[in-house]
C-alpha cells in the first residue's frame, strides 16, 4: 500500500499509517532541530517540547521511559530513543497530506513523533479527558513496540519493517500491552474492553490479513476499516499476553528466522509460527474463513 492508503482510525478520528508500508522519512531529526524546540530528558529518553507542552511531554517520555526500563529488565533490550511531542503549529509527517495528529515512528533514528495538544480537537477536555490521554498514551507506547521490534528482533537489518504487515502491527502491540498489563491492569482492561467495542460496532467489507484490498477503498471507510482491523490485532495480542506473557517475545527471536526477514511471506511466516504459537497462525489462517 502507498503511505496515504494506509490509515487507521484509534478514537477521536486518529490515523496512524500501518508500519510496513512506506519507506521510511529520512531526517526527522533534522526537521526537528529547524523548529527551534526546548529539550529535557526522561531517563533513556531524549523529548522534544514548545513551551506550552512541556507538561505533556515529560509525561509521555517518562511513560516510554518507564516501558523501555521494564524491557530492559526483561528482556535485556537496552538503547536510547527520542520523542516529539508536537503542537499542529510544529507538526511534520513522512505521510503527506495527513492532518495533524498522525503519530509515527522513525525506526532509524530510534524517534516518536506524537501530538502533544489538548485543545485541538485531538484530545477531548473534561469528563473523557483520561480516555483520551490513554488513548494517544496507548499509542505512543504501540509506535515505541515498533522500535523495540526492530532493535530486539532484528538490530542489523537495513529494513525498518518485515513485509507481513499484520504480524508487525500484532508484535508492535504485544509490546505495548505487555507493559500496560503488568504497570496499570485497569487501564489494560480499559484498553480492552473498547477494542471489543469497536470491533462489535463495524464490519469491514473484506475479511482478510492481505490487505492490498484496501487500496481501492475511499478514505473515510479505508479509516474505520484500517482501524477496525488494528482492533482486531490488538485484542489477538492481548490474549496471546494472557497466555504466555513476556516469555512468548524471546521464544518467537530464538524460533523465526529474523536474518531472513526481508524475505518472509505470509504463508511462510505462518509455517514457522506453527512451531512457537500454533494458535496465533491457525487464527491467522482462519481469519477470512469467519
Amino acid at each position: 500500500m502507498r503511505p496515504l492508503a494506509a490509515c487507521m482510525a484509534l478514537g477521536l478520528g486518529w490515523l496512524t499509517a500501518p508500519a510496513s508500508t512506506s519507506a521510511q522519512r529520512p531526517g526527522a531529526m533534522a526537521v526537528l532541530d529547524t523548529l527551534g524546540l526546548q529539550s529535557g530528558r526522561v531517563g533513556r529518553v531524549e523529548y522534544y517540547f514548545d513551551a506550552p507542552d512541556q507538561a505533556r511531554a515529560q509525561v509521555l517520555a517518562s511513560l516510554v521511559n518507564d516501558a523501555a526500563a521494564e524491557f530492559e529488565r526483561e528482556l535485556d533490550l537496552r538503547f536510547d530513543l527520542s520523542l516529539a511531542a508536537l503542537g499542529p503549529d510544529h507538526w511534520f509527517s513522512e505521510f503527506p497530506g495527513v492532518p495533524y495528529a498522525v503519530p509515527w515512528a522513525s525506526i532509524p533514528e530510534r524517534l516518536l513523533l506524537l501530538p502533544s495538544s489538548l485543545s485541538q480537537g485531538v484530545l477531548i477536555t473534561g469528563p473523557n479527558a483520561l480516555a483520551d490521554r490513554r488513548r494517544v498514551d496507548f499509542v505512543a507506547l504501540h509506535e515505541y513496540g515498533h522500535i523495540a521490534a526492530k532493535e530486539y528482533f532484528r538490530p542489523t537489518a537495513a529494513e525498518p519493517y518485515t513485509p507481513v504487515s499484520w504480524f508487525e502491527e500484532l508484535i508492535a502491540t504485544y509490546f505495548a500491552y505487555s507493559y500496560v498489563a503488568g504497570a496499570e491492569p485497569e487501564w489494560g482492561s480499559a484498553v480492552r474492553a473498547e477494542w471489543s467495542s469497536q470491533i462489535e460496532a463495524f464490519t469491514p467489507p473484506v475479511l482478510s490479513l492481505d490487505w492490498r484490498f484496501m487500496n481501492s477503498l475511499p478514505g473515510p471507510e479505508l479509516s474505520r476499516t484500517y482501524g477496525w482491523y488494528q482492533f482486531v490485532l490488538n485484542k489477538r495480542a492481548a490474549e496471546l499476553y494472557d497466555r504466555h506473557g513476556v516469555a512468548l517475545l524471546p521464544r518467537l527471536k530464538a524460533a523465526l528466522s529474523w536474518r531472513d526477514a526481508s524475505g518472509w511471506t505470509p504463508a511462510g511466516l505462518l509455517k514457522a509460527l506453527d512451531g512457537v504459537t500454533p494458535e496465533l497462525a491457525s487464527w491467522a489462517r482462519d481469519f477470512g474463513r469467519r
